[in-house]
């Protein structure tokens, strides 16, 4: 894990520490959050900081809840959307970051919409890449699988909250290649019983409201062969939001931000440089 040249840093929340690591050598320039998405961790987006510490922009990246370093407690309760977003909060709290840019990759994407919604004052612009905002099976049209998968995960949970490591696999997620690495990899990275209770609440999370609300200039990224989100729910979103700007990503799959960290690193890079201008 190269990631010296950023701060290690963390914040004691009422259950357990959220580690973080941090670029802000550049008083008065923009802040960019950037959140992994499932079973991964800060290292997602080690390209993307750097390029944003050479184009002289600050930058942070946590380990989100369950995941990294961050406290991982086998507690049901501790994963919902609103505890990742008073994480979250607590953090820009710590390092008095006012206001700032918000870029969400995959779950990442949808903890970036929540917080987004709580706390519109504090985002002056958000990046959304491959990010579900509605029930998984909704724009399948079949709904009726979703209590049916839920309810398996959450039992599955229960069964093993015995299982437990001494130590969690760390690694670099950028180097994973395609869906069941990235799977084996970040089953390795957290407990198992955290991994399907996040699972279940994606599977049934409904943010649709939350899209409506959201009046920061936006970007929605977006793979064409994406198998976890449909095109006519991307299409949704980006008609949802009416400050938003739809991208179709030259990588076809859904992991954008893992398999086209150039890509990525560009898109984030001239929405940056586009909404600088004009005050974002």
């Amino acid at each position: 894990m190269n990631n010296a040249v950023f701060q290690e840093k963390s914040v004691q929340t009422s259950v357990g520490k959220i580690f973080y690591y941090l670029e802000n050598s550049f008083p008065g320039r923009p802040f960019v959050v950037l959140l992994h998405g499932l079973s991964s961790n800060h290292t997602t987006w080690l390209s993307t900081m750097e390029v944003l510490r050479a184009n002289r922009y600050n930058c942070l990246a946590p380990d989100m809840r369950g995941h990294g370093r961050s406290d991982k407690t086998k507690d049901e309760n501790l994963y919902e959307l609103s505890v990742f977003s008073d994480d979250l909060q607590k953090i820009a709290d710590n390092e008095n970051i006012k206001d700032f840019i918000l870029a969400g990759y995959s779950f990442g994407g949808q903890a970036a919409i929540d917080f987004t919604a709580r706390h519109p004052e504090r985002i002056k612009g958000l990046i959304l890449l491959s990010a579900n905002h509605a029930p998984f099976f909704k724009y399948l049209h079949l709904d009726f699988l979703t209590p049916l998968v839920v309810g398996a995960l959450n039992f599955l949970a229960a069964l093993l909250l015995w299982q437990k490591r001494q130590n969690y696999h760390y690694y670099q997620h950028g180097k994973t290649v395609g869906y069941w690495d990235s799977v084996w990899d970040g089953l390795r990275t957290m407990p198992i019983s955290v991994n399907f209770w996040m699972l279940a609440r994606v599977t049934k999370l409904n943010l649709e409201n939350e899209l409506k609300n959201i009046k920061a200039p936006a970007i929605l990224v977006y793979g064409r062969e994406d198998a976890f989100i449909t095109k006519a729910e991307i299409n949704a979103a980006a008609k949802a939001m009416p400050g938003a700007h739809l991208i179709f990503s030259k990588n076809p799959d859904h992991f954008i931000s893992t398999n086209a960290q150039n890509e990525t690193n560009e898109i984030i890079l001239e929405f940056l440089k586009k909404y600088e201008n004009s005050d974002i």
